[in-house]
């Protein structure tokens, strides 16, 4: 017959037992727990990371575009047709006619400055007094996709396009831009996006 006193030492061991289970379900779950929250906190930066990213990526796409709109077709150097493209365009704008003569603007230029991942837009370009603006630093060096291969990557139609493409068709001219960033984790995060624009000035003589 078992005694009363080892009943209790039983039940204390099953006790300590039933404890030990616990702390360890406890910490398991609480474990878990603290993965999911992290994993929804990366998620949610990743998520804020994207949304300015495109934010950013529209407010230069646009800042181009404008640039764009402005110059006249018959100034664009280089004229640069697909599968080419290019990431350094000169160009004047017609500011209208005086006297019989077509004012025109000082020479701008758009371009990519690999080395320091920047697109720029500039005023009397290699000049002593070149003005320069940029509009960002975190272009990437090939567009979105595509690798320098000689090859379409992305499928778009062009060969080896930069970060900043611009291309060609008579006479609209169509912009892409891929920018990228890192999040708080050293994550890579990149957005590109593309619009088409009409250069309006398109007669010289008015």
């Amino acid at each position: 017959m078992i005694s009363r006193r080892h009943c209790k030492n039983l039940r204390g061991g099953f006790t300590l037992l039933e404890t030990m289970l616990a702390v360890v379900l406890f910490t398991i779950m609480t474990v878990k727990v603290y993965d999911t929250m992290q994993a929804a906190n990366r998620t949610s930066r990743e998520s804020t990371s994207r949304v300015v990213l495109e934010d950013q990526a529209r407010r230069v796409l646009n800042q181009i575009a404008l640039a764009v709109m402005g110059a006249n077709r018959e100034t664009l150097i280089p004229d640069t047709p697909a599968p080419l493209s290019m990431s350094d365009m000169r160009f004047q704008v017609n500011l209208g006619i005086q006297d019989g003569q077509v004012i025109w603007s000082d020479p701008e230029r758009i371009a990519l400055d690999d080395g320091r991942q920047q697109a720029f837009w500039s005023a009397n370009p290699d000049a002593a007094n070149e003005y320069r603006i940029v509009w960002s630093n975190i272009v990437t060096p090939f567009l979105e996709g595509e690798i320098p291969n000689g090859m379409d990557d992305n499928g778009n139609g062009l060969i080896d396009e930069k970060g900043l493409s611009l291309e060609v068709d008579r006479n609209a001219v169509r912009i892409r831009l891929t920018l990228e960033r890192l999040t708080e984790e050293g994550e890579s995060v990149t957005e590109t996006v593309e619009t088409t624009v009409t250069c309006r000035n398109l007669n010289v003589n008015g």
